[in-house]
């Protein structure tokens, strides 16, 4: 039996992780521009969550692999959105999806220094998810969210 390696494996995250992300930006800053509660009462471009989407938008856009993006900065646009207390549950229900899906495609690289703390914002984003009530069946369905 040859012995376990203790190296640092190599990460290997989807060659379109980066579309991936961009695709998740690109859902829910739609369906933000979209809501209801933005298109009369608030300026949809000077809203702070779409400003850091924007911000991340740039940077993936800059680079051509995941691996040149800290898993904290792609993360933290969807975390803030999960824990916003303005956000309707459709909106939060797509940024739980979005981490959700991150996580399952493995795109948070768990050797890297940062996977620590990237792992503990999710999981404290999570379980402090804030939002605004709509009507019970999609609250209830941001609530299966949550629990997934």
């Amino acid at each position: 039996k040859p012995p376990i390696s203790t190296s640092r494996m190599s990460f290997d995250a989807p060659k379109n992780a980066i579309y991936i992300i961009s695709g998740e930006i690109q859902a829910l800053t739609s369906s933000k521009k979209y809501n209801s509660r933005w298109s009369n009462t608030h300026s949809y471009e000077e809203a702070p969550e779409v400003n850091s989407f924007q911000k991340l938008k740039t940077i993936i856009n800059s680079v051509s692999d995941l691996q040149d993006i800290d898993s904290n900065t792609f993360l933290a646009p969807f975390l803030d959105v999960i824990r916003s207390d303005e956000t309707s549950g459709p909106i939060t229900c797509l940024a739980l999806n979005a981490v959700n899906k991150f996580l399952s495609y493995g795109l948070i690289d768990i050797q890297s220094e940062s996977a620590a703390s990237a792992i503990d914002k999710v999981a404290n984003a999570v379980t402090h998810t804030r939002f605004v009530g709509t009507n019970p069946s999609d609250d209830e369905v941001v609530l299966m969210r949550i629990l997934q």
